[in-house]
């Protein structure tokens, strides 16, 4: 058995091919940059997506020594790709937190009650979802707009190519459209009336896990391969990773650690489209898992904080990093003071996430000295993206949710230091995987299932998933963490206004 995963990120994609056991046959991935045309505005370009798919798939189905049966793609959401008849891109892909839509929730909250969005779609009203990009798309590019013959997302995008069939997209990914009726898991006409859209626009709404046809014949003779894999839906990254770190029971979460910081939450069964859930900006969307929901509670710019801190001021580490053929990131954590900073960093490089979802809030890093050091920095943003998360995370709790344990996935996951730190300040169990590819083995999962390579999730999960080790929390830690939390908690308040006025600077 050989099943692929594809995990198209918002920084970069990575291929995966997974055997018996879960066991990791072959890797590649490749990095794209995004650029910034204009203050808020983030943009990727499509062909080093598409390059970067074609070279990882191309590198991992050369290396791989048995046929590979099926391949799904999992994919980050809300970013937008416009396309003509011919398949070619219209536009660059207007990334997910993209902000220059953010004005359209004022052209949803003169149409409609917000509570009602969040009833249908199971989304918080928000300008970074697709359906608003693509409204900004209608309304200042006419000409652009007169020759688009799909608006895709990067899941349905990357079907398209690599099988030449009509775009398909799962649920999972069509809802952080905001245009997917949750419950029926189709598009919502209401939704779609409202915006004057018409749903031929949009790939077809197809199960995760759905095979949508086979690699093109073309792409199979490129790679060197005398077979054509069977190609299925995988879905949002987010519940890809939920299945993939073999998260089955409601209370249990992944916890990604990556370009983007975010845990995933198995609500099991029971949609939870109530008033609190929605005031905090906690989505209930569909998993990947038929029948299942998640919500999400993340921090806009995440891990990528530490990429812009390592690429603006890590020259040193970096080339230490290379003469000492280690990771950048290890070097920098090597750094870090073994005691907690007393250094803050307020993470909103992007706008903040849940449960403000304020794209006017701006980063900050409070607390520094002439003593301060570039490790207690990097400590510090490490441990400000865990306060940020503790405060979700308790939030969420607070409506009867319970989080029993989460499972890491992303490349923090590789990092005791970080872990350890993550499980002190939250104080809850962490579990690691022996194959810390989550979003990738959750879509090689779900590429198995349409092949009918198992017969329950359960099966799927006993044979695909195993945890490596589990990083206890220090009740000991409490009393140092505790009153910096407090601290912590007060930083967006204090710094809103004044941010407000910065923005209005840009």
């Amino acid at each position: 058995m050989a099943l692929v995963g594809i995990d198209v990120g918002t920084s970069g994609c990575k291929v995966v091919a997974f055997g018996e056991e879960g066991k990791v046959l072959s890797q590649a991935s490749r990095e794209y940059p995004f650029s910034v045309p204009r203050s808020g505005w983030l943009e990727i370009d499509p062909e080093k997506i598409r390059l970067a798919v074609n070279q990882s798939l191309g590198e991992v189905l050369r290396q791989t020594k048995e046929p590979v049966q099926s391949i799904a793609v999992a994919s980050h959401g809300e970013t937008l790709l416009p396309l003509d008849r011919e398949g070619r891109f219209l536009h660059p892909a207007i990334a997910n937190f993209d902000t220059r839509a953010y004005d359209y929730v004022n052209f949803w909250q003169e149409k409609i009650d917000p509570f009602e969005i969040f009833q249908i779609t199971g989304m918080p009203l928000h300008g970074m979802y697709t359906v608003n990009k693509v409204l900004w798309l209608r309304d200042n590019l006419p000409q652009i707009w007169a020759r688009v013959w799909k608006l895709v997302c990067m899941e349905d995008y990357v079907l398209y190519y690599l099988t030449g069939e009509e775009p398909k997209i799962d649920p999972s990914l069509a809802v952080r459209t905001m245009l997917l009726d949750t419950k029926r898991q189709k598009w919502s006409t209401r939704m779609f009336e409202l915006a004057d859209l018409e749903p031929d626009l949009f790939s077809s709404v197809v199960p995760s896990g759905e095979a949508v046809g086979q690699l093109r014949p073309a792409l199979a003779q490129e790679f060197g391969i005398a077979y054509q894999p069977i190609v299925a839906t995988g879905g949002h990254d987010q519940p890809c990773g939920v299945l993939g770190c073999g998260i089955k029971q409601a209370g249990e979460a992944m916890y990604g650690l990556g370009t983007s910081h975010c845990v995933a939450l198995n609500l099991g069964e029971r949609l939870r489209l109530t008033r609190e859930m929605m005031d905090n900006a906690f989505c209930c969307s569909p998993h990947v898992i038929a029948g299942s929901y998640i919500t999400l509670a993340y921090i806009a710019s995440g891990g990528s904080i530490l990429r812009w801190f390592r690429d603006q001021f890590g020259f040193e580490e970096k080339w230490k990093a290379e003469e000492e053929k280690k990771d950048p990131y290890q070097v920098l954590m090597e750094r870090m003071p073994a005691t907690p900073a007393s250094v803050f960093l307020l993470p909103h490089f992007a706008g903040s996430g849940t449960p403000y979802l304020d794209e006017r809030s701006l980063g900050a890093i409070v607390g520094l000295n002439l003593g301060t050091t570039k490790g207690e920095v990097v400590r510090a943003i490490l441990e400000s993206l865990t306060y940020e998360m503790k405060y979700n995370l308790e939030l969420i709790e607070s409506f009867g949710v319970a989080i029993d344990s989460l499972r890491a996935v992303g490349g923090g996951s590789h990092s005791e230091n970080w872990l350890s730190l993550a499980a002190n300040i939250l104080q809850k169990p962490i579990s690691t995987f022996s194959t810390g590819e989550a979003v990738a083995k959750g879509a090689a999962m779900l590429a198995g299932w349409a092949r009918g390579e198992f017969k329950s999730w359960e099966e799927a999960i006993q044979r695909m998933v195993s945890v490596a080790k589990t990083i206890e929390p220090e009740k000991s830690m409490i009393d140092h963490y505790q009153p910096r939390y407090e601290i912590y908690r007060k930083i967006y308040r204090q710094l809103r206004d004044l941010n407000q006025e910065i923005n209005d600077l840009l």
